[in-house]
């Protein structure tokens, strides 16, 4: 800024007048005699935008409930009831693992409560990275948001029909991906084998032959190793008992998957409900302390428009 006095002594006639210059000048002199003005302004326009901005973000909010409310969104449980009849882990010849015991009763206290007894991997349920990896997040340790998600379904159901033991290869994950596009990353990605039908049979379920092995459908290190290398998604999840096929002694795509950070979601239901691609999932497990897994309420949220397109593509 020039420190000479009145502009109109600065300048002696039109023709050796720098207009830039004044403009320059008029406009700096203005807003240094008005920059209280000019603040308050301007905070007033960004607490505007931002309540704006605001406004939007609860709109938006309150929208998603709103058509939950009204069933413009379905919402998709994907998790099996849990008590004494819920296949578990067979470790000898021993009864349920689930027990509950009445405390209390109307007639006798008022009101009505158990006592529960159950693992913590039972029914459907979250494995923790913990689970298979000593450095590995607990139940609880695992950023909240990761338990809400998009979704994917890769579907090996007519596959398994003919294998019991089937293992999802990664020239399945590629068919998937020319049919719906690149796997996104951070989603959870599940893995539909049709094995759920069979709930609630301990039999059928973990289809245990006479040396004790189990035989059911599961995910192969070839395709883990694709997963982490091009999407890296937050978790992986599926229909039967084990991210691991039966029979495996090893468990090796948990101890690949598990020090990659992601958990693991087994025994999940109703998968023949989804879309290969559109739904959202929320998967709550019990806070658990120091947890390996956890019990989990498993939930899908998917626009109508979704669910009619997912039925005609099951119905072809």
């Amino acid at each position: 800024m020039s420190s000479v006095g009145p502009l109109s002594a600065k300048f002696i006639s039109v023709h050796s007048i720098n207009l830039p210059y004044l403009a320059v000048e008029v406009l700096g002199r203005f807003m240094w005699k008005n920059r209280l003005t000019l603040l308050l302004v301007g905070s007033l326009a960004f607490g505007l935008c931002s309540r704006t901005l605001h406004g939007q973000q609860a709109d938006s909010l309150a929208k998603v409930f709103s058509e939950i409310q009204s069933s413009q969104i379905e919402v998709i449980d994907l998790t099996h009831p849990l008590d004494d009849q819920s296949p578990y882990w067979p470790e000898g010849s021993g009864p349920s693992p689930f027990h509950a015991k009445v405390v209390s009763t109307f007639e006798k206290g008022g009101y009505f409560a158990r006592d529960l007894d159950f693992p913590e991997h039972f029914g459907t349920h979250m494995d923790a990275p913990a689970h298979f990896d000593p450095k590995g997040k607990t139940i609880d340790q695992i950023p909240v948001t990761e338990f809400l998600r998009a979704a994917i379904v890769i579907d090996v159901s007519e596959a398994a029909k003919s294998n019991v033991d089937y293992r999802v290869t990664a020239q399945d994950l590629k068919n998937w991906e020319k049919r719906n596009g690149a796997i996104p990353p951070g989603c959870v990605v599940f893995f539909r084998t049709g094995w759920a039908q069979r709930w609630p049979s301990q039999k059928e379920y973990m289809n245990q032959d006479a040396q004790g092995r189990l035989h059911f459908p599961g995910l192969s290190l070839e395709a883990a190793h694709y997963l982490l290398d091009r999407s890296h998604p937050v978790a992986i999840g599926i229909d039967t008992a084990s991210i691991d096929y039966g029979p495996s002694q090893d468990f090796e795509v948990h101890h690949l998957t598990m020090p990659a950070g992601l958990y693991h979601l087994e025994n999940v239901a109703n998968l023949d409900r989804l879309p290969a691609r559109g739904a959202y999932v929320v998967a709550l497990p019990m806070n658990l302390k120091g947890g390996s897994g956890s019990p989990t309420r498993v939930l899908a949220l998917l626009p109508r428009k979704e669910i009619r397109n997912s039925n005609l593509e099951i119905r072809k």
